[in-house]
Protein backbone atom coordinates (compact mmCIF):
# COMPACT_ATOMS: atom_id res chain seq x y z
CA UNK A 1 0.00 0.00 0.00
CA UNK A 2 1.75 3.52 -0.59
CA UNK A 3 2.11 5.44 2.10
CA UNK A 4 -0.54 8.44 1.55
CA UNK A 5 1.92 11.31 2.81
CA UNK A 6 4.43 10.71 0.49
CA UNK A 7 1.81 10.38 -2.13
CA UNK A 8 0.24 13.83 -1.06
CA UNK A 9 3.86 15.56 -0.46
CA UNK A 10 4.84 14.32 -3.85
CA UNK A 11 1.38 15.60 -5.30
CA UNK A 12 2.16 19.14 -3.92
CA UNK A 13 5.30 19.32 -5.08
CA UNK A 14 4.23 19.02 -8.56
CA UNK A 15 1.82 21.58 -8.10
CA UNK A 16 3.95 24.47 -6.57
CA UNK A 17 6.53 23.57 -9.35
CA UNK A 18 4.30 23.93 -11.88
CA UNK A 19 2.98 27.40 -10.29
CA UNK A 20 6.33 28.40 -9.69
CA UNK A 21 6.98 28.02 -14.01
CA UNK A 22 4.09 29.90 -14.46
CA UNK A 23 4.72 32.74 -12.04
CA UNK A 24 8.02 32.50 -13.37
CA UNK A 25 7.54 32.76 -16.59
CA UNK A 26 5.07 35.90 -16.72
CA UNK A 27 7.34 37.92 -14.32
CA UNK A 28 5.01 37.20 -11.04
CA UNK A 29 7.38 36.64 -8.86
CA UNK A 30 10.30 38.19 -9.05
CA UNK A 31 14.02 37.35 -10.51
CA UNK A 32 15.73 37.28 -7.46
CA UNK A 33 18.30 34.46 -6.24
CA UNK A 34 15.65 34.06 -3.08
CA UNK A 35 12.93 33.60 -5.55
CA UNK A 36 14.96 31.14 -7.81
CA UNK A 37 16.15 29.07 -4.98
CA UNK A 38 12.58 27.89 -4.63
CA UNK A 39 12.95 25.71 -7.29
CA UNK A 40 16.81 25.40 -7.56
CA UNK A 41 17.00 24.09 -4.13
CA UNK A 42 14.48 20.89 -5.19
CA UNK A 43 16.50 19.24 -7.73
CA UNK A 44 18.90 16.88 -6.94
CA UNK A 45 22.71 17.67 -8.67
CA UNK A 46 22.22 15.01 -10.81
CA UNK A 47 18.61 15.85 -11.62
CA UNK A 48 17.84 15.41 -15.98
CA UNK A 49 14.86 16.16 -18.01
CA UNK A 50 14.01 14.23 -20.80
CA UNK A 51 11.83 16.72 -22.89
CA UNK A 52 8.69 16.02 -25.13
CA UNK A 53 11.04 16.03 -27.71
CA UNK A 54 13.22 13.49 -27.18
CA UNK A 55 16.36 15.30 -25.59
CA UNK A 56 18.32 14.94 -22.17
CA UNK A 57 18.90 18.21 -20.62
CA UNK A 58 20.97 18.44 -17.44
CA UNK A 59 20.11 20.34 -14.67
CA UNK A 60 22.31 23.44 -14.70
CA UNK A 61 21.47 23.42 -18.73
CA UNK A 62 17.94 23.58 -17.37
CA UNK A 63 18.00 25.72 -14.70
CA UNK A 64 20.01 28.37 -16.97
CA UNK A 65 17.39 28.19 -19.40
CA UNK A 66 14.61 28.73 -17.45
CA UNK A 67 16.03 31.39 -15.41
CA UNK A 68 16.75 33.20 -18.36
CA UNK A 69 13.49 33.19 -19.54
CA UNK A 70 11.87 35.09 -16.51
CA UNK A 71 8.97 37.22 -17.89
CA UNK A 72 8.51 35.73 -21.45
CA UNK A 73 5.57 35.62 -21.43
CA UNK A 74 4.37 38.44 -19.23
CA UNK A 75 2.44 40.00 -22.29
CA UNK A 76 0.89 36.60 -23.06
CA UNK A 77 -1.83 34.76 -21.53
CA UNK A 78 0.07 31.60 -20.35
CA UNK A 79 -0.67 28.99 -17.51
CA UNK A 80 0.12 25.64 -16.77
CA UNK A 81 -1.88 23.11 -14.53
CA UNK A 82 -1.91 19.89 -13.33
CA UNK A 83 -4.15 16.81 -14.42
CA UNK A 84 -4.74 13.58 -13.73
CA UNK A 85 -1.29 12.90 -10.71
CA UNK A 86 -0.67 9.55 -9.54
CA UNK A 87 1.44 8.24 -7.40
CA UNK A 88 2.74 4.82 -8.72
CA UNK A 89 5.52 3.50 -6.75
CA UNK A 90 7.30 4.39 -3.41
CA UNK A 91 10.20 2.19 -2.53
CA UNK A 92 12.37 3.19 0.24
CA UNK A 93 13.84 6.67 -0.66
CA UNK A 94 12.36 6.32 -4.25
CA UNK A 95 8.76 8.03 -5.07
CA UNK A 96 7.68 7.83 -9.02
CA UNK A 97 4.75 9.80 -10.50
CA UNK A 98 2.89 10.40 -13.23
CA UNK A 99 0.51 13.75 -14.09
CA UNK A 100 -0.48 15.37 -17.08
CA UNK A 101 0.91 18.86 -17.20
CA UNK A 102 -1.29 21.25 -19.44
CA UNK A 103 0.20 25.22 -20.67
CA UNK A 104 -2.16 27.72 -22.88
CA UNK A 105 -0.18 30.23 -24.63
CA UNK A 106 -2.06 32.70 -25.90
CA UNK A 107 -5.12 30.50 -28.07
CA UNK A 108 -2.92 27.21 -27.90
CA UNK A 109 -3.02 24.65 -25.54
CA UNK A 110 -0.87 21.67 -25.76
CA UNK A 111 -0.12 19.12 -23.22
CA UNK A 112 2.83 16.42 -21.80
CA UNK A 113 2.37 13.49 -20.03
CA UNK A 114 5.20 12.96 -17.67
CA UNK A 115 6.86 10.71 -15.08
CA UNK A 116 8.61 11.85 -12.43
CA UNK A 117 11.08 10.20 -10.02
CA UNK A 118 11.81 11.67 -6.49
CA UNK A 119 13.66 10.91 -3.47
CA UNK A 120 12.49 11.14 -0.19
CA UNK A 121 14.05 14.06 1.61
CA UNK A 122 12.85 15.76 5.07
CA UNK A 123 14.97 18.78 4.33
CA UNK A 124 12.68 19.40 1.30
CA UNK A 125 9.86 21.71 1.79
CA UNK A 126 7.56 18.66 0.66
CA UNK A 127 9.48 16.42 1.96
CA UNK A 128 10.54 15.10 -1.76
CA UNK A 129 13.61 15.93 -4.11
CA UNK A 130 13.25 16.04 -7.98
CA UNK A 131 16.04 13.33 -9.24
CA UNK A 132 14.39 12.63 -13.28
CA UNK A 133 11.51 13.87 -14.93
CA UNK A 134 10.61 11.99 -18.70
CA UNK A 135 8.28 14.12 -20.73
CA UNK A 136 5.78 13.07 -23.84
CA UNK A 137 3.34 14.86 -25.99
CA UNK A 138 0.12 14.34 -25.87
CA UNK A 139 -2.59 14.54 -28.43
CA UNK A 140 -3.91 17.74 -28.86
CA UNK A 141 -7.13 16.36 -28.67
CA UNK A 142 -6.66 14.72 -25.46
Amino acid sequence: MLDQQVAFDSRTEVIEAHRFFTEWFTGVIPDTDAAWSALEDTMAPDFALVSPHGVAIPRDELLKGIRANHGQHAKTEFKIWIENFECRHIDGHVVIVTYEEWQTLGDETRGRLSTAIFERNPAMPNHVRWLHVHETWLPSAA
